[in-house]
This record gives C-alpha cells, sequence and structure tokens, in this order.
C-alpha cells in the first residue's frame, strides 16, 4: 500500500462543482468525521485532489490513499486495502476499475462506512455530467420508476436496432441508486441515478445489441440462452476476456434503468448508464443484488431509446417514459 503524490492540481481547473455536490450533498460530511479516498495510480490526479479540497471545508479528517491499478471490474483489492476500507466514517473511492462488485466494498458496507464508488470517472462528470445533478430530482424519478415496476415479473427491452431481451423478475430486491447516502451503511455509485436489480438466474433469453459499452467497442451483439451470453459478437477483446475467465463471467447480471437528467452519453459507462430514458445490461457478478454469481468481472453496456414492456405494459417506448 502506498500513497501517491499528487502535482499539478489548480482549484480553477472547474472540478469543485462536482466535488462539492458529492461532498456535500450526496455523502452528506459533517464536522469531525473522517473521510478516506481511495484512488490509484493511473486515476487523474485532479480528482481525488478536488474531492478532498471539497471534504477540507467540512472536516480536517481526510487522506488519500493510491492503490496499484486493478486489472478488471470486479477484481479483489489487496488485503491491507480491504481492511483500511472499514475504517473511516466516509469512503469515497474514484478508481479506474470499479470496486463496486466486490467483497471487500460489501464488507465496508458491513461495517456501517458510507461508500460512494467511482470506477473510471473522468472529468466531465464534476464538471457538467452527472454529479452536477439535482440529486432531490434524481431520487423523484428513481422513486416513480421503482414505484412502477418492482412488483413486476416478466420484462421485455426491445430496439430498432435489434434487442429482444425477455428476463423474470422477483428474486431479487430493486435497489435506488439515488446518490443520496447519508446513513451509516449507504452505498452507491457518483455520479448515481438509476433503478436497478439482478433478473432471476437462468430466465434471460433472447438477443442485445449495446450502443456503447465502456472500453469496448459499439454495437456489441449478444445472443442470450438460459441467462448466460453464449455468444458475443463486435468485440474481439470482450469475447477473449469472458473466455478467459469462464462461463459465469456470461450471466445476465443486471438491468437498470437510468435516472440522472444531467448524465450524457461519453462513452464512460459510469457516466453513460445513469442517462435518462435509457437502460443497461449487465454481466458477471451480481452478488451485491442477492444473487449468486460471484466472479471478479461486471461490465455494463448501455442500450439506447429502448422499450421496457413490464408484464405486456409498456413503460418505456422508443426511451420516452410512460410512467
Amino acid at each position: 500500500m502506498e500513497v501517491q503524490p499528487f502535482k499539478g492540481f489548480s482549484m480553477a481547473s472547474g472540478l469543485m462543482k462536482g466535488a462539492d455536490t458529492a461532498v456535500r450533498d450526496c455523502m452528506n460530511v459533517k464536522k469531525g468525521e473522517s473521510v478516506l479516498i481511495l484512488t490509484d495510480y493511473e486515476m487523474d490526479p485532479e480528482i481525488p485532489l478536488a474531492l478532498m479540497e471539497a471534504v477540507k471545508k467540512v472536516t480536517k479528517d481526510v487522506e488519500i490513499v493510491s492503490m496499484r491499478p486493478l486489472s478488471r471490474n470486479g477484481e479483489e483489492p489487496d488485503e491491507d486495502i480491504a481492511k483500511l476500507m472499514k475504517s473511516p466514517d466516509v469512503l469515497l473511492v474514484p478508481t479506474t476499475k470499479s470496486l463496486t462488485h466486490t467483497k471487500a466494498r460489501r464488507d465496508a458496507k458491513k461495517a456501517c462506512v458510507r461508500v460512494a464508488t467511482m470506477p473510471g470517472i473522468v472529468r466531465f462528470s464534476l464538471e457538467e455530467g452527472g454529479l452536477t445533478a439535482d440529486y432531490g430530482k434524481v431520487r423523484k424519478l428513481c422513486l416513480r420508476m421503482r414505484n412502477a415496476i418492482y412488483r413486476g415479473e416478466e420484462f421485455r427491452i426491445t430496439t430498432k436496432k435489434g434487442t429482444d431481451l425477455r428476463m423474470a423478475f422477483g428474486d431479487h430486491i430493486w435497489d435506488i441508486d439515488d446518490g443520496i447516502y447519508h446513513n451509516p451503511g449507504d452505498f452507491g455509485n457518483l455520479p448515481a441515478g438509476e433503478v436497478d436489480t439482478a433478473p432471476n438466474e437462468g430466465t434471460a433469453d433472447g438477443i442485445i445489441v449495446f450502443d456503447t459499452m465502456d472500453c469496448y467497442e459499439k454495437g456489441i451483439r449478444m445472443t442470450v440462452e438460459d441467462g448466460f451470453a453464449v455468444e458475443i459478437e463486435g468485440s474481439k477483446r470482450l469475447e477473449e476476456e469472458v473466455e478467459r475467465l469462464g462461463k459465469k463471467v456470461r450471466n445476465i447480471a443486471e438491468l437498470g434503468i437510468g435516472t440522472n437528467p444531467q448524465a450524457k452519453i461519453i462513452g464512460n459507462v459510469l457516466e453513460d448508464e445513469k442517462v435518462y430514458e435509457t437502460v443497461h445490461v449487465a454481466i458477471g457478478n451480481n452478488v451485491s443484488f442477492g444473487g449468486k454469481c460471484d466472479v471478479p468481472f461486471h461490465i455494463d453496456g448501455i442500450i439506447l431509446k429502448p422499450t421496457l414492456e413490464v408484464d405486456g405494459k409498456a413503460i418505456i417506448k422508443g426511451g420516452k417514459w410512460l410512467v
């Protein structure tokens, strides 16, 4: 474990708008609380430093720890880092790879730490994107969508580009990731803005055509049978990575519905998946939703202008909410 020195930070960088929102509105950091900012050597150093400057306006007990970059989303950090994650009152995690779906993050939550993961966060999100949103409005949209769908059992997603995916729900609780993490053990992403859960294992069938999938190519097509992506087309890199990690990584792990009107499609999954009027589907780890697929991998793909039917009723049509 090492503390990485940072240089070149400028308060005129424009990052403080999103940093202040994260610290004040989202995490509700209080005077006297301890805050740990966990980052890595490949993250833009001005982002954790902006967060630290925002924290210092409230409490002096703040430190930045920089770890070795992880190789993929969902990989567990070193044991000493996992232990450290359980120590503060508030944990902010701007890292290049995601710790969201890790045991270390879940253990921090169990230790009553308020946690916000920010995997792959970029400057845009803090300057003018999803982290500059009015999170009171984001919460209202989350609740509106959750209330419309949480009792649904049979879901179907279709698009003009060829997506036609059916899934069953009900085994796992719908999560409201509204960006308001004020209580001990609260957790979510920042930027936030989605309603999400895991489908019942083994129930997903059909075709998914993703518009964007983070660092992978656009237009990836997956054939899904009995809950697994049995064929992946359009990204040799993703095919090889999934093949190397084994069948469980092919698990259809999540359906999420974006609820952040300030978020924009920029080719960054943390920002993209929060965009209002989109949906996203993930493969890999679903333990965070109460599922049983515990693998060191989780990646979301974004679907634009979707039609979402719940028990035969259209809830979203061509991207437009009908609730």
